[in-house]
């Protein structure tokens, strides 16, 4: 960097640290300065550690990130902005899981009309972080510890499937997040890609063991609802380990650190996608021809009993009615944007990747 751009990005962070009120902000203001050819880490792991020491110091964090990143004309600003929100859920700040929705909005940043400028060079590096804004608020509020539910050993299965079919929504968001043009040798974008890639590798490795573990209990007991959502599951499956090899791919080709190395990623067997078309179809026969045949005075107690048995799982069930449909609506219109890559992986075992 040259000497004059040096003494700009100084001029401009050195204003916002003279109006830095405690250590706290300023390490903000530091570790989000406005060199797009430098990283702070020094400044991000005294936040973080300070955040896991002092819980109740994340709240005033999150505004003084937020100030700095909505108030910023500089892309660079931005994406440190994001990427030091990103790392509270990277080195796994249990604190982090409190913020939900981010209290910012980056999805409008660079594009004409709004307040920041725009240039021809800096499209690229606003599409940048606008890209990676919408997979850190999807991931945010996904991860939510108010979220009513979890992936746990008491789930129901149509709860687990629901979750797993989110985390693929969130592996999409995280395969947009594409440098172009010039930004690919920019050190600050290169840092964002290796985060991308540690964030891939651990969701998708989740999704792989979850997939494992759920599509064998989904049988012809489970209903027709369970096995929509196991197929949209396995669709998914099997157009996005050709998506992430393709990612993985570019990014090796940029020279981004940890995906030199390309995993295997799985595909569904093709026998569980037939057995899962199987339950869908069955299931829509018996709903047409098969409520007339049912015999209500047999067996009526055992029925009852049944359905008390089952009726807190059965409601949580239809509460999650809106958001099944919301995902598989969700389908057809994420087919619709240009960005979006499709075709079938090779069939592998499930990777052993880190454990969510």
């Amino acid at each position: 960097m040259n000497i004059w751009k040096r003494a700009s990005v100084a001029l401009k962070d050195g204003t916002s640290l003279i109006a830095a009120d405690d250590l706290l902000k300023a390490a903000v203001v530091k570790a989000t300065n406005h060199d797009e050819y430098s990283i702070d880490p020094e400044n991000a792991l005294f936040i973080y550690r300070q955040v896991r020491a002092t819980p109740a110091s994340l709240k005033p964090l999150i505004g003084a990130i937020s100030s700095r990143v909505t108030r910023t004309r500089s892309w660079v600003v931005a994406l440190k902005g994001l990427m030091l929100m990103h790392g509270f859920f990277l080195s796994k700040t249990t604190a982090a899981e409190s913020i939900g929705r981010l209290p910012f909005d980056l999805s409008a940043f660079g594009r004409e009309g709004n307040s920041r400028t725009t240039s021809s060079r800096s499209g690229g590096f606003n599409l940048f972080v606008r890209a990676y804004f919408a997979f850190l608020d999807r991931r945010s509020i996904l991860f939510h510890d108010g979220n009513r539910h979890r992936y746990d050993e008491e789930s129901s299965i149509m709860i687990r499937l629901v979750i797993i079919r989110k985390m693929q929504v969130i592996i999409d968001s995280l395969i947009r997040i594409k440098p172009i043009g010039e930004s690919v040798r920019i050190p600050v974008i290169n840092e964002a890609m290796e985060n991308v890639i540690s964030e891939i590798l651990e969701i998708y490795g989740w999704i792989c063991r979850r997939i494992a573990e759920v599509l064998p209990n989904v049988n012809s007991k489970s209903g027709k609802r369970q096995a929509d959502v196991a197929l949209k599951i396995v669709a998914k499956s099997m157009t996005q380990g050709e998506e992430l090899v393709k990612y993985f791919v570019f990014c090796r080709d940029l020279g981004v650190a940890n995906a030199q190395e390309i995993p295997n990623f799985v595909r569904i067997p093709v026998d569980d996608v037939i057995h899962l078309h199987e339950i869908v179809w069955t299931d829509k026969e018996e709903e047409q021809g098969g409520e007339e045949e049912t015999d209500e005075g047999e067996n009526g107690e055992e029925r009852t009993k049944g359905l008390e048995e089952g009726e807190e799982e059965e409601e949580m069930e239809r509460e999650l009615i809106p958001e099944i449909d919301d995902l598989i609506k969700l389908d057809d219109d994420e087919a619709k944007e240009d960005d979006e890559p499709s075709t079938a992986p090779p069939v592998v075992n499930v990777p052993d990747l880190i454990s969510l």
